[in-house]
């Protein structure tokens, strides 16, 4: 779960899991190494867009992200798997059972409207099972982020790459740890954002690790 907070310096956001780029481009499979190269692992996000954010928009956030895992050897294949009115039916791409390494996305309004539990500020959170299992479904809010890339004088798809890069590290490590730096801290200040915004905010070593051996860990799953 992530908080929008103000500081006496700036305003941060803290990031905390709850339990229970900068170039317009869409990544194609074409593109991404073989996945017999031992180096990458290839992860598929199936996004739902139902918060109509424009295709440009979305895609310049795909990319962040998608720049941001790259440093681990994770491959990112995007999927547009949103389903448009009462009777529409997924995309044939996405109409298949889905394996461990299918992740599924899903941008919404504000994260309250999902539980009563969560809190107005709420940026968005990962569902980690916490007992072993792997979880794959994170929420973002775009209001939220609207809000902190306001206050933080930052594009707005800095802060959802960035939030996007955070939940699927929750869900590749399956875990609600955080660390004191990095695209995995529980609050990024300004500095981070700066960093991020030059493609320099990443993950540490350790996390790194836990990272690429949970994507290779999805894609035993045939």
């Amino acid at each position: 779960m992530r908080k929008v907070l103000r500081s006496k310096q700036a305003l941060v956001l803290a990031l905390v899991l709850a339990r229970g780029f900068v170039g317009v481009i869409r990544v194609a499979a074409a593109d991404l190494p073989k996945m017999g190269d031992e180096s990458t692992a290839q992860i598929t996000v199936h996004v739902s867009n139902r918060v109509h954010m424009p295709a440009d928009k979305l895609a310049q956030t795909e990319f962040v992200t998608t720049q941001i895992l790259q440093q681990v050897g994770v491959q990112v294949v995007w999927l547009d798997c949103t389903i448009t009115g009462a009777n529409a039916e997924l995309p044939p791409a996405c109409d298949r059972r889905l394996k461990q390494a299918d992740l599924l996305l899903d941008f919404v309004y504000e994260i309250r409207s999902l539980s009563p539990n969560m809190k107005e500020e709420t940026l968005g959170f990962a569902l980690v099972p916490g007992n072993g299992e792997q979880g794959n479904l994170a929420y973002i809010s775009l209001q939220r982020a609207r809000y902190a890339a306001r206050e933080c004088a930052t594009s707005l798809e800095i802060i959802l790459g960035l939030a996007v890069a955070h939940e699927i590290g929750h869900l590749l490590m399956g875990s609600g740890e955080h660390a004191r730096s990095g695209v995995m801290r529980a609050r990024w200040d300004v500095k981070d954002l700066i960093l991020a915004a030059e493609g320099d905010l990443r993950f540490t070593d350790d996390e790194v690790k836990k990272l690429h051996a949970g994507a290779v860990a999805r894609n035993l799953d045939k």
